[in-house]
């Protein structure tokens, strides 16, 4: 069996420059240094792998120095005594129709309360944390957690979904920082989240459960698939970053079935510029790229695609094809991405002719792991919540 493997001791990221290269990996993004970030990589091989870092004051400046894009975080939806923003000023907090302070804990968090983003006094406060911390680092966005209206809290008096993302939208303008905000898992229904809506402010949103979830399954499926989908192709659209941020925390080691799934997945519907993996496999290093994401595919056969619907073969399993795949900036030929979202075994006709597929091999890209192309077939029938990805 031929084998081609690529290591990560190998050279750093090609230069775009060059006309017609690829980039050695799809964006990335993980924590790093800061209050939830890995201590156990040094900056200049994180920055090898990594696009964009979460991360705190002291490493801003290195992370941004070597190219990596910061970011800061922040949470001005909701707070609890301690907290950064929380505040005295009564103003700045959401009521009920008592005049109570709206719980936000959920249950498990009690003092949590929900913030009134209407409010100046909350923006001139946000603003003062953002302006405090860029004086001293770098940061080249600002993560707004939470901003999902009402999803995780009671609702205050009066709530209007629109008058609160109106409310949000305006205050991110006022904020004066590019924004990242949380919140395109809030599905409005089994659509798309009405959080998309922050794009008129925002240069990109995250969605927490993408591809893969907490639950015991791990591998998300059906509808919440889909609109996971359609939710990364609007997003490339609207040309604004898409953190599709998956929460499985299995070992690296021991998910490779849960991985190419996600991998495959991602790529159905991903753009080179716009799409960004950030994955939290959990490793011995703590860091949280995966060698997967080596993989760069360009030049898809189907552009201008509105709907993971237009992916679905005849067969029921979705699969996209492109012309030129590189791992490592190294040109692998065609491949195609293809996904059985569903809970039954479904016939994979689109991979015929394709003679080989990509392997994963170990943890993280800070831990070892690598991805090798094998001359072995895909298989002829995708099991449930299966993933391949295969090259001519």
């Amino acid at each position: 069996m031929k084998t081609v493997k690529m290591s990560v001791c190998c050279t750093a990221l090609l230069a775009g420059a060059l006309v017609g290269a690829a980039p050695a990996h799809v964006q990335t993004a993980d924590y790093f240094g800061g209050y939830a970030g890995t201590k156990n990589v040094p900056a200049p091989i994180a920055a090898r792998w990594l696009s964009w870092a979460e991360t705190g004051v002291p490493e801003s400046g290195t992370l941004a120095a070597l190219g990596v894009r910061t970011i800061l975080y922040s949470n001005p939806h909701r707070t609890m005594p301690g907290d950064p923003l929380f505040t005295s000023d009564e103003s700045t907090f959401a009521h009920d129709c008592a005049g109570a302070r709206v719980n936000a804990g959920n249950g498990r968090y009690p003092g949590l309360v929900l913030m009134n983003p209407a409010a100046p006094a909350i923006v001139r406060l946000w603003r003062q944390f953002v302006d405090a911390h860029q004086s001293g680092g770098h940061f080249d966005a600002v993560f707004e957690d939470e901003a999902v209206g009402d999803a995780y809290a009671d609702r205050p008096c009066g709530f209007s979904m629109e008058a609160w993302l109106s409310a949000t939208i305006d205050a991110q303008r006022r904020l004066g920082y590019p924004v990242i905000y949380n919140g395109l898992e809030d599905f409005n229904g089994h659509e798309i989240a009405p959080e998309i809506a922050l794009n008129a402010s925002a240069i990109g949103g995250m969605m927490e459960e993408c591809y893969a979830q907490l639950a015991a399954d791990h591998r998300v499926s059906g509808w919440q698939w889909t609109a996971t989908e359609d939710t990364e192709l609007r997003m490339a659209r609207e040309r604004k970053y898409f953190f599709c941020y998956g929460r499985d925390l299995t070992p690296a080691e021991q998910a490779d079935a849960s991985r190419m799934f996600v991998y495959a997945s991602f790529l159905l519907s991903y753009d080179l510029d716009t799409s960004v993996l950030w994955e939290y496999y959990h490793t011995a290093s703590g860091g949280h790229v995966m060698p997967e994401s080596l993989l760069v595919a360009r030049d898809p056969i189907r552009r201008d695609v509105a709907s993971v619907d237009a992916l679905r073969m005849p067969s029921g399993i979705y699969a996209r094809a492109y012309r030129a795949c590189f791992i490592n900036g190294r040109a692998q030929g065609g491949c195609i991405a293809a996904v059985n979202p569903d809970s039954s075994a479904t016939r994979a006709a689109p991979l015929t002719g394709y003679s080989r597929t990509l392997t994963l091999h170990g943890s993280g890209i800070f831990d070892g792991g690598t991805v090798s192309v094998d001359d072995v077939a895909p298989p002829s029938t995708l099991q449930p919540l299966q993933g391949v990805i295969a090259f001519k």
